[in-house]
Parts: C-alpha cells; sequence; structure tokens
C-alpha cells in the first residue's frame, strides 16, 4: 500500500495526539500553521518526486523556566518507551527540546523559544502525492508562535 499525503497527515496528527495525551497535567494547546510541499529526491536516487506533510501544535500554557527541562524530559521518556530513536537533546535550562524519528520514518520535535514559546510538530517521510481530496500546498509563512497566555498550578509554578 501507497502512503499518500493524507495518510501521512492522518499519522502526523496520532503521533501528536499520543505525545499530548503522554503529558499531565495536560497543558494548553492550539493548532499551528500546517505544510506540505515536494522533497526533491538525494543526487544518485530514483528521480521520483516525493512530497511531505508537517502538523504541529502551539503551547498555550506559561511553562516556567524551571518546568521546561521537565516537560522536554517528559515528552522524551514517552518516545523512548514508544521505541522512537531520540536524534537530537538539548538539555539546555531557557531551551530545552528534543527530536525523535519512528521506525516509519516520521520525525517530530519539541521546542521552546526565546520568550517562552514552545511548540511540538510532527512531519512525514516522503510519501506520494494525495489524488484524493484537498491538501495544502507549499509552505505557509509562519510568524513566530503564540506567547503562551494560560497559568497552571504545575507548569507555571516558579518553583
Amino acid at each position: 500500500m501507497t502512503i499518500d499525503q493524507l495518510d501521512a497527515t492522518e499519522r502526523c496528527e496520532t503521533l501528536l495526539q499520543d505525545t499530548l495525551d503522554a503529558v499531565r497535567p495536560a497543558p494548553v494547546w492550539q493548532g499551528a500553521p500546517a505544510r506540505a510541499g515536494a522533497r526533491l529526491p538525494l543526487p544518485g536516487r530514483e528521480s521520483e518526486l516525493l512530497w511531505y506533510v508537517t502538523r504541529g501544535r502551539d503551547l498555550l500554557t506559561v511553562v516556567s523556566l524551571s518546568r521546561r527541562a521537565v516537560l522536554a524530559d517528559v515528552v522524551e521518556r514517552h518516545w523512548r518507551r514508544r521505541g522512537w530513536t531520540i536524534t537530537s537533546l538539548n538539555a539546555g535550562r531557557d531551551r530545552p527540546g528534543v527530536a525523535a524519528a519512528t521506525p516509519d520514518g516520521y520525525r517530530l520535535e519539541l521546542r521552546f523559544g526565546e520568550s517562552g514559546e514552545a511548540g511540538l510538530t510532527a512531519s512525514s517521510p516522503g510519501v506520494a502525492r494525495s489524488e484524493r481530496g484537498p491538501v495544502l500546498s507549499g509552505s505557509v509563512d509562519r510568524c513566530a508562535p503564540p506567547l503562551p497566555y494560560v497559568r497552571c498550578p504545575y507548569w507555571s509554578a516558579l518553583v
């Protein structure tokens, strides 16, 4: 069975939700702009053009400096339990982050920005172009993620 952009979109959404469900207490998230486009073949490989999709979530809950590494650690442990390969780990206090790859080639990333904004993304490997319906094409001009504004007794605590 060939995976197309719509199948990949569903898989990205499932991966994101699975990750969000592992975070307790549950912070408030909103959908980030979706992206899709073409991925050029590597030199020396087949000339078949492959497509990709990326889906994401922006964190709206304020995560204090002391809790940012905790959130990254929760996500990292969850991904490891799933058997995914951790591809990048930034243990910095101000801007921790973690990235992983699934066995089927999807890539996930949790990252923090300079002002505490955080985002979670899932990107597909190269897939077939979808012929089954509308898929966002091209890249969406993305502004900075929104600044978090929702307070939580746990995640926003100044411990």
